[in-house]
């Protein structure tokens, strides 16, 4: 659409809200002579007569009526794009929007944006922090980039990237008689005070599982809904946990975090939504991820702690193509 055919829009509609060649020339800064030819040309280029002239007054015809609402649309889709502009504008460059499961978007996630908005020149970030089966119906419904959750079924298709390994560790109250040990074995842990997940977690029965291999009993003294709820209790002095690394990291200073051998392995996959390319945005964060898990004995699964990272310089210099 040519800037003389947006001008000639522009004044049909000034004249319809206006009401008169005069209101809408005012409006416009224009000439009343300027604003009824541009009327002219509009009808002589579309052939569609749009005003009634047999009175002294402008009158729209019922084809105005009707071209009228094409154009409003028109004007408020271009409002919309100037929107959009500004908005990444002012935003710095892009958007990011993120869920996750509580493990990690209690306190790692929200320190690794911050990291990350400094130097991505302050994108616009969303972080939301839902259960694991919300955080899949985000990402299936295209509602956010990206998705951290606990293993659920049919991940399969939206899986982006390797899932992350994480070793289970042991965490134990204030003043516990095992505090001072570097590793401990589930046997010593028998008839022990235990906060655990609840039964419908994957999570609970992996744990359950290791503890019923090696015969031990445990006391179930709480149960919790999510990873930093059972770390908070066992630092306020409940019993024990086995728990993630970066949940049990969080407590430093308030409880004692030991290496259980043997032990479980977690895993935390990495969805976003079917059919839409990862931005280059997204990669960089999940390399910022990787790096920010490595700390607490995480790696993608099979070891390749780079893999992540050289996908997002990958997708960076196709990018620059």
């Amino acid at each position: 659409m040519t800037p003389a055919r947006l001008r000639q829009l522009e004044a049909f509609l000034a004249v319809l809200r206006g009401g008169s060649v005069g209101v809408a020339a005012e409006r416009l800064s224009l000439s009343q002579p300027a604003v009824t030819k541009l009327l002219r040309a509009l009808e002589e280029e579309t052939e569609l007569a749009l005003f009634d002239r047999s009175r002294r007054r402008l009158q729209p015809t019922p084809e105005a009526r009707r071209f009228a609402i094409e154009v409003e649309g028109l004007f408020a889709a271009a409002r919309r794009v100037e929107q959009v502009a500004s908005d990444m504008r002012s935003a710095g460059v892009g958007e990011l929007r993120v869920a996750s499961l509580p493990l990690l978007g209690a306190d790692l996630l929200p320190r690794l944006l911050a990291d990350f908005a400094q130097a991505q020149g302050h994108p616009r970030l969303s972080l939301t922090v839902v259960s694991s089966h919300e955080v899949v119906e985000l990402v299936q419904a295209g509602q956010v980039e990206l998705g951290f959750t606990l293993p659920l079924p049919g991940l399969a298709a939206l899986e982006v990237a390797a899932p992350f390994r994480m070793p289970a560790v042991l965490l134990l109250p204030p003043g516990h008689r095992l505090a001072g040990r570097q590793e401990v074995a589930p046997r010593e842990l028998e008839g022990e005070p235990c906060v655990s997940l609840g039964r419908q977690y994957r999570l609970r029965h992996l744990v359950d599982e290791l503890f019923e291999r090696h015969g031990v009993p445990r006391r179930m003294v709480a149960e919790t809904q999510n990873a930093p709820a059972t770390c908070a209790m066992v630092a306020a002095g409940l019993g024990f946990a086995v728990t993630d690394p970066v949940s049990a990291a969080a407590q430093a200073g308030r409880a004692t975090v030991l290496r259980l051998t043997p032990t479980v392995v977690f895993h935390v996959h990495v969805l976003a939504p079917p059919g839409r390319p990862l931005s280059l945005l997204a990669w960089h964060f999940l390399a910022r991820v990787a790096d920010g898990l490595a700390p607490y004995g995480v790696r993608p699964a099979g070891g390749r702690r780079g893999a992540v990272a050289g996908r997002a310089q990958r997708e960076g210099r196709s990018a620059g193509r």
